[in-house]
């Protein structure tokens, strides 16, 4: 009997003061409209778990038990042996930065007790109605150059450069209408490879393109699912089996091909000359994949203050591959993994330093090392098997599968580069 009493007063200490109804109500409502808008805005499972966790502690609660679905979240709060349970749905999906730093900031001051229920509900309104960094015509004209960026990073010249920035462009001009009219996703990603791919073989038409092919892969850059596949990546690394596989599905249904890989020369080691192209190579290498990612940093509507650290981090892991590539001749998935390495430690590292979420670096460095080329052959390599000869699907059938293995090691070295440096730092108490 003793015992007991002991093991009462034991738990009793643990609880956190008695919440009225109102203030218990309060605390799931405010905890899962938070999760709704992370999940909407492109925040992984792990991280959007965390901060309704931390919300709803920080709001007076013991615990809360989460479940994060891609088109829900549910969660149970418990406060002195008082249970409630709700569940809000999350009707569309997209790409927004600057809402994830956002609340995960208010998670931080809740915590450090700045925040009251009342407060927290005035700032989520205000980040929920916070119109975006960046003009609509600048992020056309930055997704225009960053596939334009990619051109010259696949050696193509610069009249490829002019016709996929017109290509770009236009498609991105719209996707926006399409997205303003609330078309299908599915149709819209359908579409807007259409006008691209349209604009570049009117190109081809008048002599202006020598190359369509890698202008068309450039041009598709801009409908690369890069935030749902390697959320997908992220999600089943860390044990979210069921949601990364809907993520990944999601992403692949949407894959319109990207292009992030390009045609490099043999550079024999040693040689004072070669090392000077070497390093030309890199800065250039640099300069164009730092543009790809501030176009993306664009599109993701990242903080103002995070916009050149994103830029960075593209140059970093885009040249860290091209250097291992070139200078120690690694195949394209460990030099992959190498450069995802440096992105996630930068991003870990930047996320301390300026106190906010590192998938912001993350994703606009990884964005550059997404295997575009091959998920590109891989589609179109599907398209041809249904159209050759019997005795030569055999031979199309083996380039399929190449690049599709291909493709999925890169998707992987990019998941488990950018999550190691997490593995490796974190270390995460047992919940008892």
């Amino acid at each position: 009997m003793n015992d007991n009493l002991i093991i009462d007063a034991i738990d009793q200490r643990d609880h956190k003061p008695l919440m009225e109804r109102e203030e218990l109500r309060d605390a799931i409502s405010l905890s899962l409209w938070a999760g709704q808008m992370l999940l909407q805005n492109g925040a992984d499972t792990k991280r959007v778990e965390e901060i309704i966790h931390h919300i709803g502690t920080g709001l007076g609660c013991d615990w809360l038990d989460i479940v994060v679905q891609l088109d829900a979240v549910i969660a149970t709060t418990t406060n002195n042996h008082e249970f409630r349970t709700k569940v809000r749905r999350v009707p569309n999906h997209g790409v927004n930065m600057q809402v994830i730093a956002e609340i995960a900031d208010l998670s931080y001051q809740l915590t450090n007790g700045e925040l009251d229920r009342f407060q927290l509900r005035r700032e989520l309104r205000r980040v929920d109605k916070m119109p975006r960094n960046y003009n609509r015509w600048v992020v056309v004209f930055g997704v225009g150059l960053a596939c334009a960026a990619f051109s010259r990073l696949f050696a193509g010249d610069w009249s490829m450069f002019f016709v996929t920035f017109s290509a770009a462009s236009m498609a991105m001009f719209i996707r926006q209408e399409l997205h303003r009219r609330y078309i299908n996703p599915l149709v819209t990603v359908a579409l807007t490879a259409l006008v691209a791919g349209l604009v570049v073989n009117s190109a081809a038409l008048f002599d202006l393109s020598t190359e369509p092919s890698i202008a068309l892969a450039a041009s598709a850059l801009l409908l690369v699912p890069g935030v749902p596949l390697i959320n997908a990546a992220e999600d089943l690394i860390q044990g979210y089996i069921l949601t990364g596989v809907i993520r990944g599905t999601t992403g692949v249904l949407d894959c319109a091909g990207d292009c992030t890989r390009f045609g490099i020369c043999y550079l024999d080691n040693g040689s004072a000359e070669c090392m000077i192209n070497l390093l030309w190579i890199l800065v250039q290498d640099a300069f164009w994949s730092a543009l790809a990612a501030m176009a993306f940093a664009l599109l993701f509507n990242v903080p103002r203050r995070t916009l050149l650290y994103a830029m960075i981090s593209g140059a970093i892991g885009h040249a860290i591959r091209t250097l291992a590539i070139q200078q120690f001749g690694a195949s394209i998935e460990l030099a992959t993994l190498l450069g995802a390495m440096a992105v996630g430690i930068w991003a870990k590292f930047l996320a301390y330093r300026m106190k906010t979420p590192s998938m912001i670096f993350a994703v606009c460095g990884a964005i550059t090392l997404v295997p575009g080329v091959f998920a590109y052959r891989t589609m179109i390599g599907i398209l041809q098997i249904t159209s050759v000869p019997i005795d030569e699907a055999s031979i199309t059938l083996v380039a399929v599968s190449v690049n599709a293995i291909k493709t999925g090691l890169i998707l992987v070295a990019i998941a488990v580069g950018i999550v190691m440096p997490t593995l490796l730092l974190n270390r995460e108490k047992p919940v008892v």
